[in-house]
């Protein structure tokens, strides 16, 4: 029987499939945001331990010691380390809500139980793919054949510490990939539950590496040239430079970027069923999350109305414990990040715009809290309206009809989500074709799953989730076989 790691504690690296001790890593303490407190402690890999993950994908992946096994082993081996974490349970949850501070009951609903989902849906759908594909002129035959794209390289955020590596991990491995992830600083304890359920499962060794690191580790992962392809999830300027340094060797790369998603209030949405609504969609993970309705457009005549709806709402927003059943704003994930968003609403105030709420809250004194703010008085040329803030902070924002508002909605580097509220679904629907955008809700629908998320300009390349989050780790091969095949 394996034993029951300390999940709090990792001395050791995941390199192939064993841990290891680090060749030039460096002791990390990790952070529990609600207090500030040390949580737990791993080593951050360096250079010499990234180019030895890198040597085992790539050696593994060559020999095909995964890459060559049937859809139905690997989709066995995916199905295993699903419910590995689904025995966890209630120790995941609480590892993830300590380490990134969302609310505990946001982790046990969707941060945990999504994870496992992807895994178990990759599983069915590698056994499904027709992975060879005849075709033919009428004269002429070929094979389309679909290969893994070979040795992947992984780099996620922290505020998804385990969705988004299991969104790159669990479809690349159902593809026959190898693959090297990198999680960040912030939330390397939950991520290595990957490591842990992988192995468990009997991952072969040398298919996974999982290498927490900092930004110029990341780097040096994405310059190796035995690295095939790189997914990459975070912010569009590292994006840019990501996208920069594959481009040096045309290697594949798949971004998820950022996003300053705008929910447009038509002149006939209900209010009520709005404001209720447009609280988890704004504030989920604390307001960190790349598609949060973070720019609210509304009706001229109805600015005030609205403004004074959402304020009384966001003010209503128990901040607290994490822990607290009631809570639903937890803290930021660290001091850092909680500086930014006070950054911004300093902006906001120098820029013209009022700030209701924010501030930080009086009966917490530790942890690195923000109060959810409203902003109001926005104008679209404000960076406030444009740059991505990731914290609990919306921009209300006039228009006078249909017309400017899809345009303002469309005025962004960013196109990753939306929403469009209104009485009338066709309406609304019309208005969702117009922008240009990965993603968009009626009235607060929830996106069925199964469906592709990413999206449009800036807000990143490809797509994840869905048949398509397995293509992006396919290379499609043409094989001839002649006139008479």
């Amino acid at each position: 029987m394996t034993p029951t790691p300390d999940l709090y504690s990792r001395s050791k690296i995941f390199v192939g499939g064993r841990w290891v001790p680090s060749v030039d890593g460096t002791e990390h303490k990790v952070e529990n945001p609600a207090s500030g407190e040390v949580l737990g402690s791993v080593v951050l890999a360096g250079v010499a331990d990234v180019d030895a993950a890198v040597a085992a994908a790539r050696a593994s992946f060559d020999a095909g010691v995964w890459a060559d096994r049937s859809p139905t082993e690997r989709a066995t081996v995916l199905r295993a380390a699903a419910d590995y974490l689904e025995d966890l349970g209630d120790a995941a949850v609480d590892l993830l809500t300590r380490e990134l501070g969302c609310p505990r009951w946001f982790a046990q609903r969707a941060h945990v139980p999504n994870p496992i989902r992807h895994l178990r849906y990759y599983a069915g759908l590698i056994e499904a793919e027709q992975t060879d594909e005849p075709r033919t002129d009428g004269t002429n035959h070929s094979l389309v054949v679909r290969e893994p794209a070979g040795v992947v390289g992984a780099i996620t955020p922290w505020n998804g510490p385990l969705s988004t590596p299991a969104l790159k991990v669990a479809p690349a491995l159902a593809a026959g990939c190898s693959v090297v992830l990198k999680p960040p600083p912030e939330t390397p304890l939950t991520a290595y539950l990957l490591a842990d359920a992988l192995a468990a499962a009997g991952l072969p060794e040398g298919v996974l590496s999982i290498v927490p690191a900092d930004r110029e580790v990341g780097e040096h992962l994405v310059r190796q040239r035995d690295v095939d392809k790189i997914a990459f999830t975070g912010s569009t300027a590292a994006g840019r430079r990501i996208m920069a340094l594959c481009a040096e060797r045309i290697a594949r790369v798949t971004l998820e970027l950022g996003g300053k998603s705008a929910a447009i209030i038509l002149d006939d949405a209900d209010l009520e069923h709005f404001a209720r609504s447009l609280v988890p969609m704004a504030m989920m993970v604390n307001g960190q999350a790349c598609i949060a309705q973070t720019r609210v457009l509304v009706p001229r005549a109805r600015h005030t109305e609205v403004g004074d709806a959402l304020a009384a709402a966001f003010a209503a927003l128990p901040v607290g414990d994490p822990f607290d059943p009631q809570t639903q704003i937890g803290p930021l994930v660290s001091e850092r990040q909680r500086q930014r968003v006070e950054g911004y609403l300093s902006l906001a105030e120098q820029e013209g715009a009022r700030v209701v709420g924010g501030g930080r809250p009086d009966h917490l004194g530790d942890g690195y809290y923000v109060c959810p703010a409203l902003l109001t008085g926005v104008d679209t040329a404000m960076r406030v309206a444009q740059e991505e803030i990731f914290g609990p902070v919306v921009a209300l924002i006039p228009y006078d009809d249909e017309t400017e508002a899809v345009r303002i909605a469309n005025n962004s580097i960013y196109g990753l989500s939306g929403s469009v509220w209104s009485a009338d679904r066709d309406r609304a629907l019309a208005v969702a074709r117009r922008i240009r955008t990965g993603m968009v809700s009626l009235n607060g629908a929830p996106q069925a799953f199964g469906t592709p998320f990413g999206g449009y300009k800036q807000s990143g390349i490809g797509r994840e989730m869905g048949p398509e989050g397995l293509t992006i780790y396919r290379e499609l091969k043409s094989i001839a076989l002649g006139a008479n095949a």
